[in-house]
């Protein structure tokens, strides 16, 4: 029998720097060093800036550093970067295998998504997506491995002392406070995430919450706070989730978002909209809530905030933790686990 694996040694991430700059993602530098522990010898480019030039310089300094490096395989994350990595390596004697994860989905068949389609069939090794939504998108041959968890980060903790840390309420009953805290990881100025959407869905909640409590009484009225958590570290955000009463996702599109396996792991009750492999992740997991409806919201957000408010009141009224940390063992999401997928792809590429 043939053995089509080669072996790998050296491996080049491409990826965008412009976090911080010169700083990739945490998720991505995650499977750096994930891949670095199953013994690969990794090297990391950042892309830094945006536009057409921007990307042209960095093609240019990409080139010269596989050239000077070697690598046997350059591993792309994002499509940008997959076409950064494509204009370094034209003509070059020592051409390295080009594998492009895509981390975002292709609601629409734009230009963009003509154009990854030309580079899977024409320049591009192997495609990595993140979800069967996507490879459903893109309809051609790809590899749908999500991104990991690294349970050495994202596990669960005590609940009060997590609230404690972070600044949270902590619920007392004897002084008759149950103060709620949502949590939504991202930045509020990214319209793709639909902050808008989260504030008014919260707001109806706490509408709703109000109208209850007028016919009550007692003095034992719950309050919910949504808070915006972005520019923390890994090891902050884990604190954050583990404090939350719910994590809210209500982004547009996604690929596999890992911020959704985070909170499982935390046993963070989940409410989010139906993006990317979020139904296959929660399904049947007590506590977690996709938002089926989720186009709705371009054409009556009224109507998307009702929905999307009805989950996090059956999120809230679950009040206690879920069953997520088993979940993601089940589903064998664990980084080191990934990684070894990640590694016998590039063998097999």
């Amino acid at each position: 029998m043939t053995n089509n694996k080669s072996q790998i040694k050296k491996v080049l991430f491409v990826a965008s720097g412009n976090k911080r700059v010169g700083a990739v993602s945490s998720f991505v530098q995650s499977q750096y060093d994930s891949l670095e522990k199953e013994g690969l010898e990794m090297r990391l480019f950042p892309v830094v800036g945006h536009g057409a030039w921007a990307h042209l310089q960095a093609a240019w300094q990409l080139r010269k550093m596989v050239r000077r490096e070697k690598p046997d395989v350059i591993h792309a994350h994002y499509s940008v970067c997959g076409h950064v990595a494509t204009i370094a390596c034209l003509g070059l004697l020592h051409k390295p295998k080009i594998v492009v994860s895509i981390l975002g989905s292709f609601p629409t068949r734009n230009r963009k998504w003509k154009l990854v389609r030309y580079c899977m069939q024409h320049l591009w090794d192997a495609t990595i997506v993140k979800s069967n939504r996507t490879a459903n998108q893109l309809a051609l041959p790809v590899h749908i491995i999500p991104n990991g968890v690294n349970l050495d980060v994202f596990h669960p903790m005590e609940h009060a002392d997590a609230r404690q840390r972070v600044g949270f309420e902590v619920n007392d009953k004897s002084q008759m406070t149950n103060h709620k805290y949502i949590i939504w990881c991202s930045n509020p100025t990214r319209p793709e995430k639909n902050w808008a959407l989260a504030e008014q869905s919260v707001a109806a909640v706490n509408q709703h919450m109000s109208l209850n409590n007028k016919s009550q009484t007692t003095n034992h009225k719950p309050q919910i706070s949504l808070v915006p958590v972005f520019d923390k570290t890994p090891d902050e955000v884990m604190i954050y989730m583990n404090a939350a009463d719910c994590l809210l996702l209500t982004s547009d599109s996604e690929g596999s978002p890992n911020v959704i396996k985070e909170a499982m792991a935390c046993n963070c009750p989940i409410v989010t909209t139906n993006v990317g492999d979020v139904n296959e992740r929660l399904d049947g997991l007590d506590g977690c809530y996709v938002v089926d409806d989720h186009d709705c919201r371009f054409t009556d957000m009224q109507k998307a905030a009702e929905l999307t408010s009805e989950a996090i009141s059956m999120a809230l009224a679950f009040s206690k933790r879920t069953d997520g940390y088993n979940r993601i063992l089940q589903d064998r999401l664990e980084i080191s686990q990934i990684a070894q997928r990640v590694k016998e792809l590039y063998e097999c590429v």
